[in-house]
């Protein structure tokens, strides 16, 4: 049965490349428009009055600086997707500018870290993001991000998402930052169109930390170079970028002693694990876009005529009118689209003195140790689908999308290499019907190691009413462990084919509420998820530093509830987590967690300068969280510690004046009130003590 089922995809994949490849000259996209508005019948001239359909249409005002923001537009990049789906502008409200450190952001998630700035972090609230929700209900939702690529080792690079743009303006961002610790934080971003609609854009990330504890440093520099370009009749699309990355943390492995590093006077005294060891993370990535559109977005064209009148009246076009057909055509030509992915993740450990614990099952017979993993990855995705008309003009009731990727992997690590290539043919069909919405997805890897591993998903959405809707998700994978890609150093070996698939079954029910700011009322937005999860044959890495998978089935409760209430001037920003698990050997996770903030927002002297400030709070109750081992590069499970039960308060202000944001925070302000210090980010990492920040941001739109 299973040789029978590789046949038939194994014919399958060999028509769609056939057919792919005798239409990749065509190569690609329908651009959504939200700033595009259809009045009247389809056959009615279009309102807009553009010389020629675009990408992008802007509609914004002039000069006044509220109104410059919406001269640069920003998008993330979209898996296996044709078309922008949600648009954001900079936002020139002091609102979250104190957040320096990412992780503590009001994000939908709750991270821990080593206690400091720029260093690994852990997420309290696991698998939040497997099931996908469309980002847009009045635009089709983009495929699921069914990607079987593993998680890259837990540093400070992923809380920075990449970004593209269209600008009518160059627009730059500058952005400093210090404390009194001597944390230092500088932000460049700068974007422009060089020409219409081809965008460039450059971001630039420093921090660099000099640690209060023994061998703690941390430096890191992350740069993104994107560009994309869109053809005049908003046909053609292309994404392209580069990320380039080079992450440095001295490893100390934490304090030795959880009850006397609080009695030394300087924390740079404390006894620690590891004295001269460090982690360097070095990750290059390329991706590139392409999509073609078979379906002319446009009827036709008819010219607008002017009369002026000089010494000679005359007529001038100054622009197009567009006719549109009836009735757009459900089954269509559809768009074709490439997506090309290189990336190259290494992780370099060395340590002069290795006689830490951490080394256990590690066979060691010298001081010195280095060790070096790195996974380079090559993908190709060809996919084509239906939905090939801007969305401002006509959803399609029926959209399809199907594809294949073929992925060659490499890993290797000292003494020995392994070359890996899989192809993995997947699918997705959606059906529209208005106010309700269903989608089904599903993918399946052969070859390799992963040979098998497949994801299946089912979502609905309905709208209720302009501003909410309920959407549900389902879904069921099995995937192969994914240690070895990233944690499989030279010094262990590990040996994978004894473990079975990882499995996961969830269902997830959300509720989303987001009310204009012209409506009345306190409630301004709200969004809930409640999901239940099996999880079978988990994997980890045990107290020995050796994998391990465990063999019963968990179930993992969740529920998470993010609100922002207004009560004229007075702001709360509510994060709220619940979580259990019935088998903490299966997964361990905090029973709650919330992050809050309270603030006042006004301006003063005739709104020339706006303040804003208040409080942050954090807290998560008590659990045994998994402790990090800088060896491996990893978290393992430990069973000695116990961290959390500790309330963590930020006092801040920020003022704004023109494009200028300045900003003064006094982080933990709470930590010389604690007589009997307890508050442990992880298990032997203390967290940060007091600490006073500020910085400046400032907005160019020139």
């Amino acid at each position: 049965m299973k040789n029978r089922r590789i046949d038939i995809s194994a014919r399958f994949l060999s028509h769609l490349l056939t057919v792919a490849l005798l239409l990749l000259p065509l190569s690609l996209h329908a651009q959504y428009n939200p700033n595009s508005a259809i009045t009247g019948s389809m056959d009615e001239p279009d309102t807009n009055q553009n010389k020629a359909p675009e990408g992008i249409v802007y509609d914004t005002g002039e000069e006044a600086d509220s109104l410059l923001p919406g001269y640069v537009f920003s998008f993330g990049t979209m898996v296996r997707s044709v078309k922008i789906y949600a648009l954001s502008h900079p936002s020139l409200s002091p609102t979250d500018v104190e957040m320096h450190n990412p992780a503590h952001r009001l994000d939908g998630n709750y991270y821990l870290d080593c206690g400091a700035l720029g260093q690994i972090q852990q997420s309290l609230y696991p698998f939040s993001q497997r099931t996908m929700k469309m980002l847009c209900f009045h635009c089709a939702s983009p495929s699921l991000q069914l990607r079987f690529q593993p998680d890259v080792s837990p540093v400070y690079r992923s809380l920075h998402p990449l970004n593209y743009f269209q600008t009518q303006r160059p627009f730059t961002h500058l952005q400093y930052g210090s404390s009194i610790n001597k944390d230092y934080q500088i932000r460049v971003i700068h974007t422009q169109n060089i020409k219409p609609r081809w965008n460039v854009a450059f971001l630039y990330d420093l921090v660099s930390r000099d640690g209060r504890y023994t061998n703690s440093d941390v430096t890191n520099h992350i740069l993104d170079v994107t560009s994309n370009y869109y053809s005049e009749d908003a046909r053609y699309q292309l994404q392209a970028a580069v990320t380039f990355n080079r992450l440095r943390q001295q490893e100390n492995g934490g304090v030795q002693n959880d009850t006397s590093c609080w009695d030394y006077s300087r924390p740079s005294g404390v006894p620690v694990h590891m004295y001269t060891a460090q982690n360097q993370w070095r990750d290059l990535g390329v991706h590139l876009h392409q999509s073609y559109n078979t379906v002319r977005q446009f009827f036709h064209l008819r010219p607008i005529v002017e009369t002026t009148k000089d010494s000679i009246p005359r007529d001038t076009i100054v622009g197009y009118d567009t006719i549109f057909p009836h009735q757009p055509h459900v089954y269509n030509t559809g768009v074709f689209a490439l997506d090309l992915d290189f990336s190259k993740h290494r992780r370099i450990f060395n340590d002069n003195q290795s006689d830490s614990w951490f080394y256990n099952g590690a066979p060691t017979d010298s001081a010195f140790f280095y060790d070096s993993t790195a996974h380079y990855q090559l993908s190709a995705e060809l996919f084509w689908t239906n939905d090939a008309y801007m969305n401002h003009r006509w959803r399609n009731p029926l959209v399809i999308r199907f594809g294949v990727r073929p992925e060659y992997d490499r890993i290797q690590f000292v003494g020995n290499n392994e070359s890996l290539f899989s192809v993995s043919p997947f699918a997705s069909v959606q059906f529209d019907f208005g106010r309700l919405r269903l989608l089904a997805a599903g993918e399946e890897v052969t070859g390799s190691r992963r040979n098998g591993d497949y994801r299946l998903q089912g979502n609905l959405d309905l709208l209720v009413g302009q501003s909410s809707r309920f959407h549900l998700a389902v879904y069921s994978e099995a995937l192969s462990p994914d240690l070895f890609y990233y944690h499989n150093e030279g010094y262990y070996n590990w040996d994978y084919s004894d473990y079975n698939k990882i499995k996961k079954q969830q269902v997830a029910l959300s509720y989303q509420l987001s009310k204009p700011d012209t409506l009345a009322g306190f409630l301004r937005n709200i969004d809930t998820r409640t999901s239940a999860m099996l999880l079978s044959d988990n994997i980890w890495i045990n107290s020995n530093m050796q994998p391990e998978q465990g063999n019963a089935t968990g179930l993992l409760l969740q529920a998470t509830a993010s609100a922002h209430l207004q009560f004229g001037w007075f702001h709360v920003r509510l994060q709220q987590m619940l979580q259990h698990s019935n088998d903490e050997n299966v997964i361990r996770v905090p029973l709650f967690a919330s992050k809050n903030s309270l603030f006042a927002d006004v301006h003063i002297f005739h709104r020339a300068l706006h303040l804003q400030t208040g409080f942050d709070l954090r807290y998560h109750t008590r659990f045994k969280a998994d402790g990090w081992n800088p060896v491996l590069g990893a978290f393992y499970r430990q069973d000695d510690v116990e961290v959390g039960n500790y309330l963590v308060a930020d006092f801040w202000v920020t003022l704004q004046i023109k494009r200028a944001s300045i900003y003064a925070k006094v982080s933990h302000f709470n930590a010389p009130l604690e007589q009997h210090p307890s508050y442990f980010s992880l298990p032997h990492y203390p967290m940060e003590a007091l600490g006073v920040y500020w910085g400046v941001i400032w907005k160019f739109f020139n």
